[in-house]
Formats: C-alpha cells, structure tokens, sequence
C-alpha cells in the first residue's frame, strides 16, 4: 500500500523518498500532494527542488516570448507534467510548447513540439538522461540552456531518426536562432539580464 498522505504540509513528517515501499506507479506518482515538485523515471521518484531565481526568470521569460511570438499563450507552459512511456515516465520541463492548447492534464507527448530544460549549476541529467528520455517519447526539439554566473548558453536539437542531433548553438553575448518546429531568436544576454537593483 502506498504511504500517501490525505494532505501534505512543509512540516509534515511523511517523507515520499523513504515512507514509500516498492516501485513508483502512476497511480502513486498522481496521488502525491499537490505543491511537491518530483519526476516519475521507471519506478523511481525524483524530488526536485525549486528553481534558483534566476533559472526562474529566464524560463517565465523564455515562455513569455514563445507565448507573443506564436500569438497565444495557451501554447506555452511552465511546470506542466508531460506523461511519457504508458505512464512509467514523468518529467516537468522548465517551458513546453504545444501544438494546439491543452485539453488534459498530464499532456501526452504527441501534443508537444518543445521542451525546454535550464540547466543552473550542478544540474546535468539535461544532457543525458532527460535527452534520451524525451527523444523516446519523440519531442520533435529540445533546446537546453546553462546559466553560470548570469551567463547563458544555449543548444537547440531537433529530433532525426529518434536522436536529437545539435542544430543551434550560442553562447553569451550571442544570438540563438532558431527554424524548427518554429522558427525564433533568443537574445542570451537579455534573457537572464537583471534590470533592477533592491536594497
């Protein structure tokens, strides 16, 4: 029997990681408390943390303009589960774009054109095991962006032969521009510029 709480709470004692016995169902990963970050990968839960403010920033300002670019925001997500694998795999991209505004929660990955992964500093399952997982499921493109230290770097891959093979590429101080599956142009250097000071 799952070890799932009626309702969760920062100080409650149930711990997801080790109050749960056995592999990780959907069933599990759906009843989890709502506010609890964590990813579904083949009967393993994975807790994530909040965003860092600035990884914050540029993925709401990345979603901000894929939303004006292609005229309706109801194409573009933060934070929405995207339910891979019959089930076994769940996985939040940072931003995720849609071919048509979402009927249902989690979205099936035939309704995704991108997925976008901001990697901060010590993250780097974006290179490996995120990249073979949405190739998988068969995300047409995913664009990775790394921040350090307020600099940004970014890496577009589109979907060939079921391996995303590197088609863009820029680095700070740069533009990113992109043709598929839309075609845009990521200013790095704005994208993670902070305009103002408090204090």
């Amino acid at each position: 029997m799952t070890a799932t709480p009626p309702f969760y709470h920062p100080s409650s004692e149930w711990n997801p990681a080790t109050d749960h016995s056995g592999p990780w169902t959907e069933e599990d990963y759906e009843a989890l408390p709502e506010g609890l970050r964590a990813e579904l990968h083949d009967g393993s839960l994975i807790l994530t943390p909040s965003p860092a403010p600035l990884h914050d920033l540029i993925s709401r300002r990345l979603a901000n303009l894929f939303a004006e670019l292609l005229q309706d925001d109801e194409l573009v997500h933060t934070a929405m589960d995207l339910r891979m694998a019959d089930g076994r795999r769940f996985r939040t991209p940072d931003v995720m774009v849609l071919r048509a505004p979402a009927e249902i929660r989690p979205v099936p990955p035939g309704d995704v054109e991108l997925v976008v992964e901001v990697l901060s500093p010590g993250g780097g399952c974006e290179w490996d095991t995120k990249m073979q997982v949405y190739a998988a499921a068969g995300i047409p493109a995913y664009l990775i962006l790394e921040e350090k230290g307020g600099v940004v770097s970014g890496w577009h891959h589109e979907l060939v032969n079921g391996k995303y093979a590197l088609t863009a590429e820029a680095h700070d101080g740069e533009e990113l521009f992109v043709v598929k599956p839309f075609t845009f142009t990521i200013d790095l250097t704005a994208l993670a510029l902070r305009k103002r000071r408090y204090g």
